[in-house]
């Protein structure tokens, strides 16, 4: 009567142990797949990091190149803007300069027509003396008239100039604030923490594991 049972508790502990064993080792293996699964998604994300990464990289220099290549010829066109505006304020100051000196040639003939008017009418005395001084000092004052326009129109020529000054270096800034510092490439991503899969000593813990359990039962029922 007691072989039977000692058979059925043989049996009946190998059952144990067996099933114990096989759901250490798909435990093992589940937790091997996901450790596996999980280091190549990390390494999938971070080359498509590095790859978006130089994709940006590539782009702001390109775009750095455009706006250096704008700066040059903003700046081209800025100086030849200025260029104009001198030239034509000094073209401007030409023609006062032409004018006066117009202005002062038909003076000078007024004041030699005018004495010799007075030669002719034969004045003498003190009326041809004071009429000559009135000639002499009507010339004296359309000179200082035409001297202060001059410095007037010299003084208004270097303001607008320097003006333009202000307006070609401020414009010449302004172009080159786009391109005052070059890109720099992106942070790099941090590279990937790889995780661990379940050790060979978990799975043989397991085992073990296992076979007490199978004992355990096979005690039992023995």
């Amino acid at each position: 009567m007691c072989e039977p049972v000692s058979s059925t508790a043989l049996v009946l502990g190998g059952l144990s142990a067996g099933s114990t064993a096989l759901g250490a080792i798909g435990q093992h293996q589940s937790a091997s797949a996901a450790a596996r699964a999980q280091n190549e998604a990390a390494v999938g994300n971070y080359k498509y990091q590095l790859k978006v990464r130089e994709n940006n990289w590539e782009r702001e220099r390109e775009r750095y190149t455009a706006q250096k290549t704008q700066y040059q010829a903003q700046t081209q066109e800025n100086q030849i803007a200025a260029q104009r505006a001198y030239a034509s304020e000094q073209n401007r100051l030409n023609s006062i300069y032409q004018s006066a000196s117009f202005s002062q040639q038909d003076q000078l003939v007024k004041l030699a027509q005018g004495s010799g008017v007075q030669a002719a009418a034969g004045r003498r005395g003190r009326s041809a003396t004071r009429l000559d001084t009135d000639i002499v000092s009507q010339f004296g004052r359309n000179q200082a008239i035409m001297s202060e326009s001059l410095l007037g129109a010299q003084f208004a020529a270097r303001t607008r100039t320097d003006a333009v000054n202000r307006e070609l270096v401020s414009a010449n800034n302004q172009a080159y604030s786009d391109v005052a510092y070059a890109p720099e490439v992106g942070v790099a991503p941090p590279t990937p923490v790889m995780r661990s899969g379940p050790s060979g000593l978990s799975l043989a813990a397991g085992l073990m594991g296992a076979a007490v359990d199978g004992a355990s039962t096979y005690k039992t029922f023995s």
